[in-house]
This record gives C-alpha cells, structure tokens and sequence, in this order.
C-alpha cells in the first residue's frame, strides 16, 4: 500500500497583489477627496476672515468719522469762531479732504473747554490717499485699502440743509469677492 501525499488546501495567510493595489487606490482617492476637500475649506475660511477684518475696518473708520463729524463746531462757552468748523476741499485730481474744529477740551487731556479751537486735537483733517489707498486722520492711518467709489461718489459730501449740514461719507475697499463699501451721514452742528 502506498500512501501519496496530497497537499492540502490551506488558508491564505496573506493578501494577494490585486487585493493589495485595490486597496491602495482606494486609500488614494479617498486621500486626495479629503485633502482636496480640507484646502478648499481653508480657502473659504482665509476669504471670509478677510472679508470680516475689511468689514470690521470700514466699520471701525466710519464709527471715528461719525463721532469726530458729530462734534463739528462744537462751541459750549460761545466764545470760539464758528467760521471754518467744516470745510470740504475738492481738489478736482487730488485727493477728497475734510477740515473740521470744535472746542472740546483745554490745553491739557480732560480738561474742560476753554472757549477756542486751538488746542490739540481741536483741528481734524481727515484726507483720502489715493495713491497708497489709506484713509488718514491727521496724517494717521484710519483704514488702509480703501478705494474710491466704483459708482463715482465722492468719499466725502457735504450737503447744506438750511441750517443744517448734512455730511455723507463713504468708504470702500476689495475684497476677494469683489468691492464692499459702507456709507453713513451725520448732521453738522455748525456746517460752513
């Protein structure tokens, strides 16, 4: 009787080649959907927290405007010129400026007023550069990236309301989708 030796079925241990080039194509796609999908949240991300920081900018430019326009004149003793307290230069080509006065404190900080327009930070002008596109509040940046109105508007606009003056203001910057601008108006105590 001879016995032969028949080799047995065994179990693979291992994967075969196929199996693992499948898994590696797959691992690949998934890879670059997910890496593809990450950079374009990043992207999203970077675009709207640049809109925000242009948005709070504007924001924040007008909010100082408003408050320095508000007090224009200003003149609680009676005493200082309210001659020139608003003054809006069109320089034709050159940039938009606004002169403005009030009386709001003495010589020293948190002093009371003293009755003229002398004293510092008394006398504001605020001016547009449209060369390095910054909006400056005595020859201190305000805003940076502002532009001029697509719609042809002037940055500043005073308009005489009888008694009144009624002064508009706008700015505008870009964005990465496209031009955002904010505009406001506040009345004038002592239009000029």
């Amino acid at each position: 009787m001879s016995h032969t030796i028949r080799p047995q079925a065994s179990s693979p241990h291992g994967f075969t080649l196929v199996e693992l080039l499948t898994a590696l194509v797959l691992t690949g796609l998934l890879s670059s959907v997910l890496l593809q999908t990450t950079l374009s949240l990043q992207r999203c991300l970077a675009h709207w927290e640049t809109s925000a920081r242009m948005r709070q900018a504007l924001s924040a430019a007008l909010f100082q405007m408003s408050r320095d326009f508000r007090v224009t004149g200003c003149n609680p003793l009676g005493d200082a010129a309210s001659e020139g307290t608003a003054i809006l230069q069109d320089g034709g080509t050159e940039p938009e400026q606004m002169h403005i006065r009030m009386d709001k404190r003495g010589p020293n900080p948190g002093s009371p007023p003293d009755g003229d327009m002398e004293d510092p930070d008394e006398f504001i002008v605020y001016r547009w550069d449209d060369k390095h596109e910054v909006l400056r509040r005595n020859h201190q940046p305000v805003a940076g990236g502002i532009i001029g109105d697509p719609w042809g508007g002037p940055v500043f606009c005073l308009e005489k309301d009888s008694s009144r003056g009624l002064l508009r203001m706008s700015v505008t910057t870009r964005t990465p989708e496209g031009v955002l601008s904010l505009s406001s108006a506040v009345c004038i105590r002592n239009p000029v």
